[in-house]
């Protein structure tokens, strides 16, 4: 078994349908991440600065899909609504206050099996802010941060330096009304 399984195997996972509506079950992360996988709810917060880039980091190979360039992403775990889920995470990844105004977006459905045991099968809810503060890495969770152009990174998307949530997250954030201006 794949040992990115072995990153908070026991969070409770909010079980959810193809579409994202709940199911009303719980079931621990190891479970949901062990090949094939449950479908469950995440989000993920893309982060823009005054410069419109994206604030993104280096995910650590421990976690499952790791190598990858990525932004703050987590569950909504068990009695946690998606605003704070989205706020947990942009605290414990980039030391960002918990008082900054997150936009939570529609979501999309995927999977991806890494054929190491671990997988994704995941509902995973699209969300960004705009933030001009100091970014506080945890080691734990963000490698090194880079700042990217977010037009940058529309261009790049089909490349494999963004895993497959983060690329969809983009392109949701990129059409929607308030989020498209990051791109311009």
């Amino acid at each position: 078994m794949s040992k990115t399984l072995e990153d908070q195997p026991n969070q409770e996972m909010i079980l959810v349908d193809a579409h994202g509506n709940e199911t009303g079950y719980i079931l621990d992360r190891k479970t949901c991440h062990s090949t094939p996988g449950i479908k469950h709810l995440a989000i993920q917060v893309l982060v823009f600065n005054a410069n419109n880039e994206l604030i993104l980091h280096e995910r650590p190979l421990k976690k499952v899909g790791g190598g990858v360039l990525d932004s703050p992403t987590t569950h909504v775990l068990n009695k946690e609504t998606k605003e704070e889920a989205g706020k947990r995470c942009l605290n414990v990844e980039y030391g960002i206050p918990a008082d900054v105004e997150i936009k939570v977006l529609r979501g999309f459905s995927y999977e991806k099996d890494y054929g190491d045991g671990s997988c994704e099968n995941e509902f995973c809810l699209a969300a960004f802010i705009s933030y001009s503060g100091e970014i506080k890495p945890n080691s734990e969770h963000a490698g090194k941060i880079v700042n990217v152009h977010a037009k940058q990174v529309l261009e790049e998307l089909d490349s494999e330096k963004y895993p497959v949530w983060f690329k969809e997250a983009v392109k949701i954030v990129a059409g929607d009304e308030k989020g498209k201006v990051f791109f311009d």
